[in-house]
């Protein structure tokens, strides 16, 4: 038994502020609470939700690079 083998990780120690320990703590919650709502079980740690934000920032980072006339969060056309 045990969990199921994924891809590797790496462990890495972050250190954070109160304001945002409180912040990864409200998006768990939501996150649980919708995932409660749609019938699922699936429980967020603190890792998934920091792992998340950073794929986020990421993908905005890149479509800004490769697309400098476009926001990289919403993907509308900056008007100049």
């Amino acid at each position: 038994m045990g969990r199921r083998k994924g891809e590797p990780k790496e462990t890495v120690a972050v250190r954070l502020t109160p304001d945002a320990r409180i912040k990864i703590n409200q998006i768990k919650l939501s996150r649980a609470r919708s995932a409660a709502f749609n019938g699922s079980r699936r429980s967020f740690t603190n890792s998934l939700i920091i792992e998340h934000a950073i794929h986020m920032y990421h993908k905005q980072w890149d479509i800004s690079l490769k697309h400098p006339d476009t926001c990289g969060a919403c993907g509308q056309k900056r008007l100049y």
